[in-house]
């Protein structure tokens, strides 16, 4: 059986993500911060899935993870975590906002993919690290989204998350880093076929190293 760990599980496509993937069959380790929805999720607990409570903004979740995964090989970890900005000028943005984003969008990632790195090494597995084509630097540059409403934060979270990204996979050459868009998301019928479209496109061993933002199944965008 694979073993998958998704975080984020708690709403939207974490949580799609995490459904789909064990209706599938496969055991799947869900990371959420939120106590009281942790809780009423144990009540129901599938048994192919385990569910981790950890804050992925703050260290202790390295020990966490550590804790639940073991020495258990993993095939496909997904960093979905996030939170949304609110600043969207230089007047209205803060350094705290902007630290804060940093912290769940890249150090997140980075916090969850330090706890499982041993759990990656002994064959091909992939990581898949949430972003957004607005983490491209590129087109910010180019004003493909110069009329779009997005935090200071949210921007420069999403591109530190690539850089990240792009890091891990230099020095780990036999494991699949692949920073994601998921296209549109704003209803729950968007978050099932995103989910759908992931897990269906991971399936086939379609996810490689990519020099970019994918969104699947082949539209690229620059970082």
């Amino acid at each position: 059986m694979k073993l998958i760990l998704i975080t984020g599980i708690n709403k939207g496509l974490g949580k799609e993500l995490f459904a789909q993937f064990v209706a599938k069959g496969y055991f799947v380790f869900g990371v959420l911060r939120n106590e009281n929805i942790y809780n009423e999720l144990l009540k129901t607990k599938p048994h192919n899935a385990e569910y981790t409570l950890a804050d992925i903004s703050n260290d202790n979740c390295i020990e966490k993870i550590q804790q639940i995964i073991g020495n258990r090989e993993l095939d496909l970890v997904i960093n979905n975590a996030g939170i949304q900005g609110e600043g969207m000028t230089l007047e209205t943005a803060t350094s705290k906002e902007i630290l804060d984003l940093i912290n769940v969008h890249c150090l997140g990632a980075f916090r969850v993919t330090k706890a499982v790195c041993n759990n990656l090494q002994t064959y091909n597995s992939t990581v898949i690290n949430v972003n957004s084509r607005l983490g491209s630097i590129y087109h910010q540059e180019i004003g493909t989204f110069k009329n779009m409403e997005v935090s200071y934060s949210y921007r420069i979270a999403k591109a530190s998350q690539n850089m990240l990204t792009t890091s891990l996979r230099l020095e780990f050459p036999n494991t699949n880093f692949v920073s994601l868009t998921p296209g549109r998301l704003s209803t729950e019928v968007e978050y099932n076929e995103s989910a759908k479209r992931i897990i269906d496109f991971w399936e086939q061993g379609n996810f490689k190293n990519t020099n970019g933002i994918l969104e699947v199944p082949n539209k690229m965008t620059e970082w």
